[in-house]
């Protein structure tokens, strides 16, 4: 069942990119992604476009737009991001995704996605995993992962400290697999609101964020 994971309004050097995450597009029927982004107040600056049409840049299904721009500086402000997938006859895809979105600033480290994935080699568990960008200054030691507001199964546990990442430059992947839920299997394809703390060295909060994850079901193929 292909959806939309999240999306991303992101503060660039000269410009600003909106991003949608697709997930699960296993035949490649989505062909781009349209946009309408609303602010939440009028106090936040305009957009020099409200509606737009997102394109692949990647395998990993990120769909981009980077010719955005505002009336100001839209570092940390919100907006309404409605997403919608269409196929390569403009049709539309699946359910869209109506969700709030703060601009990341410019070279800030940031919580790129969440995800939450049946494990192959044990059904009863999931790989909950985070990936951090930015983190030039090797700052973020561990991640706090909180489960805020859900009405799918009890997760097991409903806090998560995330220690030990990969590191590839700024790039840090944080990843677990003892996560549980009460049910399992009636936890895919729920929806979960989780807070993610990013914690320095000395377990003080550096950065936190909210982020809706849908659970996934378990892969063909496990890494």
């Amino acid at each position: 069942m292909t959806f939309i994971r999240r999306g991303l309004l992101k503060q660039n050097t000269t410009s600003y990119s909106a991003i949608t995450i697709v997930a699960d597009d296993n035949e490649d029927v989505v062909h781009t992604v349209d946009i309408t982004i609303e602010p939440i107040t009028s106090d936040e600056p305009i957009p020099s476009q409200n509606d737009m049409s997102l394109t692949l840049k990647s395998e990993s299904k990120r769909f981009v737009f980077n010719d955005l721009s505002f009336s100001d500086d839209a570092a940390g402000s919100s907006y309404k991001m409605t997403s919608v997938m269409k196929n390569i006859n403009n049709e539309p895809v699946g359910e869209p995704l109506i969700e709030t979105v703060i601009v990341e600033p410019s070279g800030d480290m940031s919580v790129r996605s969440v995800t939450i994935t049946q494990r192959k080699a044990n059904p009863d568990f999931f790989k909950l995993k985070t990936v951090i960008v930015n983190d030039h200054a090797n700052k973020v030691a561990s991640v706090e992962v909180i489960f805020s507001d859900f009405s799918g199964p009890e997760p097991i546990p409903t806090e998560i400290t995330l220690t030990d990442p990969t590191v590839n430059g700024g790039k840090k992947v944080f990843k677990d697999n003892t996560l549980t839920f009460d049910d399992p299997n009636a936890a895919i394809y729920e929806e979960y609101t989780v807070i993610v703390d990013l914690k320095d060295a000395a377990g003080l909060s550096l950065n936190s964020s909210p982020h809706l994850i849908v659970i996934e079901p378990k892969p063909e193929d496990e890494v």
